[in-house]
């Protein structure tokens, strides 16, 4: 578990430090957002941040949107869109900023699935 202040990167610089090690060789890193705002205009910040379009390295899927492409990495989506994702096994790094803290889960594609409900369920 990472702690930070707002602002310090949780959301937008860590998932790149991830990328840039190269940890999402499985799949996707997958950022949730509370609101579906929150995971478009943070897509969108992260997307020009590396200088990509949104939609193709950076992507983000909310209710009735997905704007990914087989090529993303780095995809910003709501709560609710997590559990289908993570149940279609195309996501290998959870991460699940609240508040202050950071949690981090990485999905070993086993029979392990039902670990990411634990680890999400617990407030």
């Amino acid at each position: 578990m990472l702690v930070g202040e707002t602002g310090s990167g949780k959301t937008t610089q860590v998932p790149q430090f991830l990328h840039e090690a190269r940890l999402d060789h499985q799949g996707a890193i997958a950022v949730t957002q509370p609101r579906r705002v929150a995971a478009v205009s943070v897509a969108n910040r992260v997307a020009q941040e590396m200088d990509v379009d949104v939609g193709t390295l950076v992507g983000y899927k909310v209710r009735f949107e997905d704007v990914t492409s087989p090529v993303s990495k780095l995809v910003y989506l709501t709560d609710g869109m997590l559990l289908r994702e993570a149940m279609l096994g195309k996501i290998a790094i959870i991460i699940y900023p609240k508040r202050r803290t950071f949690l981090v889960h990485v999905h070993v594609r086993s029979s392990e699935e039902a670990s990411i409900y634990g680890t999400f369920g617990e407030k």
